[in-house]
């Protein structure tokens, strides 16, 4: 029969030995994990304004997309890079520190300017890439995506269904004055010939209030970015 202190020492080193095999393993995964993300990303940036095929996707993503990062007054910082901008962190910033990255879209004559946004959903990160038109206006597309919320329900923001229907929309008044598009409460509503609403999900009011907020503070961030762009 082992003693106790062998059995100690035994399991000792097996956790040590157990705990370096997965710190192994763990490093092995993460450049995979890494590119996945990113590919994750490059797909997301895409889908704002085109079909995404996965075969395709890095090389479309590097011949159709220049990568821009601003400030917040509309002057380009250009020892910055966009793709690496973590949203998260610089909604922690003052608005004078944070980096604004802007994707530019062309192709075939066409521009899209898309606009990466950060918020907060019911139970918890929502995000979303706007694309605008050349006008720098009217939404030509738009990406939602979470990360907790509810199936069924404020899940439904990532849907085609839901995203659909932002197209078309106006984020400026015919004055223009920033103004946005807002998801109503509930579904069913009336939106024919409003043009800064969209219909809404049952049971995701809360949600919809994070979206709503993002797509509102964050957006008007970009107010002077885009000002300078069309200057």
């Amino acid at each position: 029969m082992h003693s106790n202190s062998y059995t100690l020492r035994y399991a000792i080193f097996f956790t040590a030995f157990v705990a370096i095999l997965l710190a192994v393993a763990a490093s092995g995964l993460r450049p995979r994990q890494e590119r996945n993300i990113a590919q994750a990303k490059r797909a997301a940036i895409l889908q704002s304004v085109m079909e995404v095929d996965p075969v395709t996707l890095e090389n479309d993503y590097n011949s159709l997309i220049t990568e821009f990062v601003y400030s917040i007054e509309g002057s380009e910082r250009a020892d910055a890079i966009a793709f690496d901008v973590d949203l998260k962190k610089e909604m922690k910033a003052s608005d004078s520190e944070r980096n604004f990255p802007l994707y530019i879209y062309s192709k075939d004559g066409q521009t899209r300017y898309i606009i990466p946004l950060q918020g907060k959903g019911l139970w918890g990160p929502i995000s979303a890439f706007v694309a605008l038109d050349a006008d720098l206006n009217t939404i030509s597309g738009v990406v939602f995506e979470h990360e907790k919320e509810t199936p069924g329900l404020g899940a439904e923001i990532n849907t085609a269904e839901f995203q659909v229907q932002w197209q078309g929309k106006k984020i400026f008044g015919e004055a223009g004055n920033f103004i946005s598009v807002k998801a109503l409460k509930g579904s069913g509503n009336d939106i024919e010939g409003k043009p800064h609403e969209v219909d809404g999900l049952t049971g995701a009011t809360m949600t919809l209030n994070g979206v709503n907020t993002m797509m509102s503070d964050e957006l008007a961030r970009y107010e002077k970015i885009l000002t300078s762009i069309n200057s």
